[in-house]
């Protein structure tokens, strides 16, 4: 008994079967309620559930159904999955356009430290040189003199250096906002615009968004979407926003970022 149980329960759940007895069950679920769940005699149940059904109802269209749905489902299934694949491809190309820029910016980061070590590596080996042509001096009034106006000259373009690094060290907004990107530069001036300078992430079924202020940014499409988000990042990397609450959904203007939109 329990083999033909089995065998029955493997059959109605193949494709074919399994559409074909939810079928049953849609176009006959009155008269097989009348048959279980009636009060009236076994006499009036069936004849209730044949007048309630026919030959059509209880075996041609269960069976043109499950043949229809499952000869259909394959190919509807290849359909959803070409319509979703274009959205999954476009999301990848964004993520793979932000590393290659992130690549760039690295690698041009690596190229300008090297220039600026070359730069004092070459005045390291002019200073030598010049130490040496004044050693070759004779005259040691002559010579004296001359070391010291090298030394002063040399101690007066170290502070300057000092004071030109301390300056980018510190963040000069001005500075920083050459380097913001379109898309950066309206999330802030935006931001300024509302009295608490936030910025949020929507994250909805209709879509993600940047909602500042009264305004909304990158709702039309993934592209535009993905544009913002790194604009929103450079903000956050130049200092001009901060994070607040940890869920990455909220963000609000530092002095920082205040003052840089007064210059915009």
């Amino acid at each position: 008994m329990k083999e033909i149980v089995d065998a029955i329960g493997t059959r109605i759940k193949s494709p074919y079967f399994g559409y074909a007895v939810f079928a049953f069950i849609a176009l006959n679920w009155r008269a097989l309620f009348i048959l279980l769940l009636s009060d009236v005699s076994p006499q009036e149940r069936i004849l209730e559930f044949n007048n309630e059904t026919s030959i059509w109802t209880l075996l041609v269209l269960p069976l043109s159904f499950g043949f229809i749905v499952a000869l259909s489902s394959p190919w509807l299934r290849l359909f959803f999955e070409s319509v979703s694949r274009k959205p999954f491809e476009l999301t990848d190309t964004l993520k793979l356009e932000a590393q290659h820029k992130n690549t760039i910016k690295q690698a041009e980061l690596e190229q300008s430290r090297s220039n600026l070590f070359a730069i004092k590596e070459k005045e390291l080996i002019e200073r030598a040189k010049r130490d040496e042509e004044v050693a070759e001096i004779t005259d040691e009034e002559t010579k004296e003199r001359l070391s010291q106006e090298l030394e002063q000259l040399r101690k007066e373009r170290d502070k300057l250096s000092s004071e030109l690094s301390n300056r980018k060290n510190k963040s000069d907004p001005l500075s920083d906002l050459l380097e913001l990107s379109n898309k950066a530069a309206k999330l802030l001036l935006e931001a300024a615009k509302d009295k608490n300078g936030t910025i949020m992430v929507s994250n909805t079924l209709g879509g993600r968004s940047f909602q500042v202020g009264s305004e909304t940014f990158g709702k039309e499409n993934s592209r535009e979407f993905s544009k913002y988000e790194e604009g929103l990042e450079e903000l956050v990397t130049f200092g001009f926003v901060k994070e607040r609450g940890g869920k990455g959904e909220i963000f609000e203007l530092t002095n920082k970022g205040w003052k840089a939109s007064n210059v915009l």
